[in-house]
């Protein structure tokens, strides 16, 4: 006798149902995988993304703090310094490393603005007239850099309010409108605007340091010789001018950078001992130079994780006083 079972008695019709109702539900699986799939990956990374920017937002407004704090750290030196004089020996000049603050790191720079050519200075207060001896040591410090000294014309347009052509070089609002802006007819508010000037490239802005030798500080005009780049020495002490009828020799100005790295200059008549000055160069050069520095610029960089933040401050010392003049945060 043969047995049969269950599954034998069930008709042929009834397996593919089944078989088919299968592989309907194993499609159907598969599609709605492929549906949420996408939609996971995209939450999952949309969560990611606001984490991201939630990290980034608490580190900016540390990265804010942390750099302000900066400045306010590089004032407290500049308070409790010594006003009579100051060097590159000074507490404040040190090259600080950049000092770990949590997980982010705070990079520090106080730069004298006293050891530069005042820019701004190339025009009188008028508006008009050139300071002719601030115009040669301008032009002294272009050529000794490598460029033509002719291109301090075009700094003169810059900064003068007429519109007259200045020596060969000058260029007023007609060549500046071509390029798509006006010509400043006022003084620099910062030394950024300098590459917008006819002839101030990049190569001598930057490559050749240019803008390390000048500021729009409103200094007194007077460069602190401690501080004060080789240069920028040579520049106010070795260039001819009517305040300066005899220039120091090349090797007089090198003379005064050597003994200056060894000695602190701490007043006036210590620069007698350097070089040898008749009565009347050592008047004139006095009224040009001094030993200690009212002006400084602080810059302090925050890098935590991503986020870089910069503070930057112009900082007027009067005694022990330190006041702020402008501030800026990008």
């Amino acid at each position: 006798m043969v047995r049969r079972t269950a599954q034998h008695l069930l008709p042929k019709r009834a397996f593919r149902q089944r078989s088919d109702e299968a592989g309907f539900v194993l499609v159907t699986v598969l599609l709605v995988i492929a549906i949420l799939l996408p939609l996971v990956l995209a939450f999952s990374s949309k969560v990611q993304i606001s984490l991201l920017q939630a990290e980034n937002f608490l580190n900016s407004v540390q990265a804010v703090r942390l750099a302000r704090s900066g400045v306010e750290g590089a004032m407290g030196l500049l308070r409790s310094d010594d006003p009579g004089y100051d060097t590159r020996k000074d507490s404040w000049a040190f090259d600080f490393p950049a000092i770990g603050v949590g997980e982010g790191t705070v990079d520090v720079k106080v730069e004298d603005q006293d050891g530069k050519i005042p820019i701004n200075q190339l025009v009188l207060p008028n508006g008009v007239d050139v300071n002719r001896d601030v115009e040669k040591r301008l032009r002294a410090l272009v050529s000794r850099l490598g460029e033509r000294p002719e291109i301090v014309d075009a700094l003169i347009d810059w900064i003068d309010t007429n519109e007259d052509l200045t020596g060969t070089e000058g260029a007023e609002e007609e060549y500046y409108k071509e390029l798509g802006y006006h010509c400043k007819n006022a003084p620099l508010d910062s030394l950024d605007e300098l590459s917008l000037v006819k002839g101030f490239e990049k190569e001598l802005l930057v490559s050749r340091n240019f803008l390390a030798y000048v500021t729009v500080a409103p200094t007194d005009g007077k460069i602190n010789v401690n501080t004060a780049p080789v240069e920028v020495l040579h520049a106010v002490l070795g260039t001819q001018t009517t305040a300066l009828a005899q220039p120091l020799n090349e090797s007089d100005v090198e003379d005064f950078v050597r003994h200056r790295e060894e000695h602190e200059l701490k007043a006036l008549t210590d620069v007698n001992q350097v070089v040898k000055l008749s009565t009347a160069q050592a008047g004139n050069i006095a009224a040009l130079i001094k030993v200690n520095s009212a002006y400084f610029t602080v810059r302090s960089t925050c890098l935590l994780g991503k986020v870089v933040y910069n503070a930057e401050a112009l900082l007027k010392r009067d005694g022990n006083t330190v006041v702020t003049l402008s501030w800026r945060e990008f």
